[in-house]
C-alpha cells in the first residue's frame, strides 16, 4: 500500500508540473489579460483603474492626426486615455517607444487587418466608437508616442507624444 500511494503521489506531482507551465503560457492569450510587451518597461506598463490619478481624452482625426498632439503626464503616474474616433474610418491608439511603434507599424503592414484586440498597450477605434485605455509610466523621464498603425496612418504623420516630467511639445523625429 506504501508503495502504491509513494508511486501515485509522484505520477501527481508529474502532472501538476507537466500542467502548469501550459497554463501560464495560456494566461497571455485569454481575453482580457494584460501582459506588458517585452521591452514595455521603458514606456511603462498597463495601469490599474485604481491607480489613476488623470485622464486625458484623445480624438482620432481622418486628417491623420490626433487632437491634442502632445500631453504632459508626472513620472510613475497612471493616466486613464479615453479615445475617441472623430471620424469616418478605423484607427489605432498605440502606446510605446519608438522602437515598439516601428515593430507595430511592421506588424501592420504584413498583417493590415490585424486589430489591437490582444496587447495591452493600444486599441483599435471604430468609426464613432470611443475606447479606454489606463496606462502607467515609468519612473524615470522621457517621450513615450502614442500612435495609429492603419495601413499609411504611421507614415502620414499619425504620433502624438506624452511628455513624461516635462512640458508638452513636439519632438523632432
Amino acid at each position: 500500500m506504501k508503495n502504491i500511494l509513494s508511486g501515485f503521489l509522484a505520477c501527481s506531482v508529474l502532472v501538476v508540473s507537466a500542467i502548469q507551465p501550459a497554463a501560464a503560457d495560456s494566461m497571455s492569450d485569454m481575453p482580457g489579460m494584460p501582459v506588458p510587451r517585452a521591452g514595455s518597461e521603458s514606456y511603462g506598463v498597463p495601469g490599474l483603474a485604481a491607480a489613476v490619478t488623470k485622464t486625458v481624452t484623445v480624438t482620432a482625426l481622418d486628417n491623420m492626426r490626433f487632437a491634442p498632439a502632445g500631453v504632459s503626464v508626472k513620472p510613475g503616474q497612471t493616466v486613464r486615455f479615453i479615445i475617441r474616433n472623430g471620424g469616418k474610418i478605423t484607427h489605432e491608439f498605440v502606446i510605446g517607444d519608438r522602437a515598439e511603434q516601428r515593430e507595430h507599424e511592421a506588424e501592420m503592414r504584413a498583417n493590415p487587418n490585424m486589430k489591437m484586440d490582444r496587447d495591452p498597450n493600444g486599441v483599435t477605434i471604430e468609426p464613432g466608437k470611443t475606447q479606454e485605455l489606463i496606462w502607467q509610466f515609468p519612473k524615470h523621464a522621457g517621450t513615450v508616442e502614442y500612435a495609429c498603425h492603419e495601413p499609411g496612418h504611421f507614415a502620414a504623420g499619425m504620433i502624438g507624444y506624452i511628455h513624461v516630467g516635462g512640458r508638452t511639445g513636439r519632438v523632432v523625429r
